[in-house]
């Protein structure tokens, strides 16, 4: 049976000395691994047409259980290219790629991960706000997956938590913890002296918050904040990912790396 979808290049590598595995996301069948065969000849009709990160118009022979599908045809409609000269918005266009192609399963088709790896990838290319686009995907795909942090109540008593820290209630439960294992905020009075609790500062949880009920990418345009935030946010959500999804992480320290070193040349507050 001959498919015809959209899909998003994940990984590409060598099948043979003529041609190519691409694994993509598409639209309408999930994740999917194809062979692309002539693709190294010097001259076939591919070149040109695929890449990492590129969005694709794809024609395969679908052969469900019979191993790779066969690509008939493909042809680009958005190729990306500032990915080709912005380092840091590739590092996160890579990470993000990879942990998407790491927790989705074969065959499972869903269309808001693909319509959201379309918008970070977007995103990633033109945008400057790298560090809190990537803060924000990441809350987003979780929110997908179903393993969103809880942020509003403390997880054992259910009480709601003011970031503030003014209300009576919580200057008796003490400060806002935040627990990866168990998803979501405690306050202190419940979490007790947990050591593997991290306390979380109620700007940075203001910011989750806001991040996590924002429904469109361009509210990160007005978020400001400084390094020692940012930080802070990178560590609560890289613990939460790696606790929830298994991901070792690896991409994503090298794309804060890159951001962070990118923000201190700058010398100026950070803006993300």
């Amino acid at each position: 049976m001959i498919i015809k979808t959209h899909a998003i290049a994940l990984k590409i590598r060598p099948f043979s000395e003529t041609s190519h595995i691409v694994t993509w996301l598409t639209s309408d069948y999930g994740k999917i691994a194809t062979i692309i065969k002539g693709a190294q000849r010097p001259k076939n009709s591919f070149i040109g047409q695929y890449d990492l990160f590129y969005t694709c118009e794809l024609l395969f022979y679908l052969r469900l259980f019979q191993g790779l599908h066969i690509v008939r045809e493909c042809s680009p409609l958005k190729s990306r290219s500032p990915f080709r000269t912005r380092w840091p918005g590739t590092a996160c266009a890579s990470y993000f790629t990879g942990l998407v192609a790491r927790t989705v399963p074969f065959y499972a088709a869903h269309k808001n991960i693909y319509m959201l790896l379309e918008t970070a990838l977007d995103f990633f290319a033109e945008e400057n706000n790298l560090e809190a686009g990537l803060f924000w995907f990441e809350l987003k795909l979780l929110e997908t997956m179903g393993f969103a942090p809880h942020l509003n109540a403390c997880l054992q008593c259910r009480r709601r938590l003011t970031p503030s820290g003014d209300s009576p209630a919580e200057r008796e439960r003490g400060k806002i913890v935040f627990s990866a294992e168990r998803g979501g905020i405690l306050c202190g009075k419940c979490a007790g002296d947990h050591k593997a609790f991290i306390p979380i500062a109620p700007d940075i949880l203001a910011l989750l918050r806001f991040w996590q009920s924002s429904g469109k990418a361009l509210a990160i345009r007005n978020t400001v904040c400084n390094g020692r935030q940012a930080r802070d946010v990178g560590a609560l959500l890289g613990s939460f990912l790696q606790h929830h999804l298994e991901d070792e992480n690896t991409g994503r320290e090298i794309a804060l790396s890159l951001l962070r070193l990118r923000n201190e040349k700058a010398d100026h507050p950070l803006k993300i």
